[in-house]
């Protein structure tokens, strides 16, 4: 046991182990990003198929949404009442 810590710390030796280190790192990399290249996950059949269009309609320039939204800000048309019919009182 004495012979490997002693072969552990000679500078060279260490320097050498940590090359080849290094160098089965990027190995190791490059033959990992080879295999999902060449080889993509196959689709499963039980794979949902997308989800059908949402119809969704607003009048009096309201606004609707429907299905998945993202973003921030939702932008219309303009504040206008010419499409409404004027609530009685």
């Amino acid at each position: 046991m004495n012979s490997f810590w002693r072969f552990l710390r000679d500078k060279r030796n260490q320097q050498v182990l940590g090359w080849l280190g290094g160098g089965l790192v990027v190995v190791t990399t490059g033959l990992w990003a080879a295999f999902v290249y060449f080889f993509p996950p196959g689709k499963s059949p039980e794979a949902k198929s997308p989800e059908p269009a949402v119809s969704v309609q607003a009048d009096c320039s309201a606004i609707a949404i429907g299905g998945n939204v993202t973003g921030a800000t939702i932008t219309t048309g303009g504040a206008t009442n010419a499409d409404c019919v004027p609530k009685p009182k």
